[in-house]
């Protein structure tokens, strides 16, 4: 930061700095004159900045920020030229990892190899295709491409859904050790977490397998769902674990696969959640886990009536809701709308930045919402077959792509600079790209 200052003097002087500090100056400044509120407030605007600048693409120009490098020629050794050297190195190295774990049914005597499979889903993911206009168009690329009736034909082969969710699970674990080999988690900090449910809308048959309904949305009554437990710090957000949820399953058993798989890699600071999971039996888990949660109450006659007799900031302590208890803390928004939030959080309801302090913990919520944003533009194909198998394997192969993309990311940004940013540094269709071409005859 000194040596940007050093560098744009404009910038400095709309700072008000007669002088740039130094770097003893700054740290004092952090450590010592910055209180918790203001660096939790300051995270929370870096946060939403980020959310805004993937939501509409912005690329920041973090070369700006990186350490001042000696005035030379420009030469091949510039630092995109290593950002990408090292990009293609770390992605054949997790191509070769994932592709030797991910079954795709295929027998001995088969005249296309694992490798063309999976470089043809690659392609249908970067351009959010189906396999049969997918396969057609890369051909234009490559001349050694199945079609996309052959793919469909072996994702169709699996014996069942254990079967598939056992692949991917393997895959996740190879990726998070990796992770976790290179420091991007510390077993000894605490992560906020996240889980939410996701549906991927359906418009076919009702009594199709795994198909639940939903409330009308565009046209579409009917719907696949899933659950996710993700980590959503900054620059370090990650899909856990993610499973798919039946006419058999409860809320329940899911929170309780989640949460016991979760405590076994990290420790929950705190878990993010939203109102569908404002219910009794999902809140005696929590508290049964000895998680620290947060979550917006549903509007229920009880929630109304506090709402309208109750001034904010307000906490009542206690609120017990059948089998359970726990705080409610009535706050304003900035609309001055008065929002009621379910917690075993102690806030003190005479701070001052109570409201602050608690939207800003939640707004971290919506970073598991980007990332299924993120898989469903950047990394899910697209497809029409009522096989579940079919259905199950893409959006399970679209969450294998989102932490494969982070991870590469992060080892990018280590070997580069031997630090990790918010930003990325590698953009998801990039990975992708980069996925697709390394180990091909036409890689340099």
């Amino acid at each position: 930061m000194i040596r940007y200052l050093k560098r744009h003097k404009n910038v400095s002087k709309k700072l008000g700095l007669k002088n740039i500090p130094n770097q003893r100056t700054i740290n004092y400044f952090i450590n010592n004159k910055l209180d918790k509120n203001t660096k939790e407030e300051i995270d929370f605007i870096v946060s939403k900045i980020n959310d805004i600048s993937e939501k509409f693409g912005i690329i920041f120009d973090i070369n700006l920020l990186e350490p001042e490098k000696p005035k030379q020629k420009k030469s091949k050794s510039s630092i995109e030229h290593k950002k990408n050297d090292i990009t293609k190195e770390i992605g054949r190295y997790i191509k070769k990892r994932f592709s030797s774990i991910l079954d795709i049914n295929l027998s001995h005597n088969t005249i296309y190899t694992k490798k063309d499979f999976i470089d043809l889903l690659l392609y249908m993911c970067k351009t959010t295709d189906f396999a049969e206009n997918g396969s057609k168009t890369f051909k234009e690329e490559r001349k050694k491409v199945p079609n996309g009736d052959t793919l469909l034909y072996h994702l169709k082969n699996f014996k069942d859904v254990e079967q598939i969710k056992r692949i991917f699970t393997t895959i996740n674990e190879m990726i998070w050790e990796t992770a976790r080999k290179n420091n991007t988690f510390n077993s000894r900090r605490k992560y906020n977490c996240a889980i939410d449910f996701t549906e991927v809308f359906y418009y076919g048959n009702k009594n199709a397998p795994m198909v639940m309904d939903k409330k009308p949305e565009r046209g579409a009554k009917c719907c696949y769902k899933y659950i996710s437990l993700d980590i959503v710090e900054d620059g370090k957000r990650f899909t856990l674990m993610t499973l798919p949820f039946g006419h058999f399953d409860t809320k329940e058993q899911m929170l309780r696969k989640l949460l016991s798989y979760a405590r076994q890699r990290i420790k929950i600071k705190t878990l993010l959640i939203d109102r569908g999971f404002f219910d009794s039996k999902s809140i005696q888990i929590f508290n049964n886990y000895h998680i620290k949660y947060i979550m917006p109450c549903s509007a229920n006659e009880r929630i109304k009536k506090i709402l309208d007799l109750i001034p904010a900031p307000r906490v009542i302590k206690n609120y017990e809701m059948r089998n359970s208890r726990f705080n409610v803390v009535i706050v304003e928004d900035e609309y001055r709308i008065k929002r009621a939030f379910a917690t075993n959080i102690d806030f003190n309801e005479n701070d001052v930045n109570i409201s602050d302090r608690i939207f800003m913990m939640y707004g971290q919520r919506w970073g598991i919402e980007t990332g299924y944003r993120v898989k469903k533009h950047s990394f899910r194909s697209k497809t029409t077959s009522k096989n579940y198998f079919i259905r199950l394997f893409y959006f399970l192969f679209s969450v294998l792509l989102y932490n494969l993309w982070i991870l590469i990311d992060v080892l990018t940004w280590l070997s580069l600079y031997g630090k990790v940013s918010r930003f990325h540094l590698v953009t998801s269709k990039h990975f992708v790209t980069i996925l697709i071409n390394v180990n091909h005859k036409k890689d340099g």
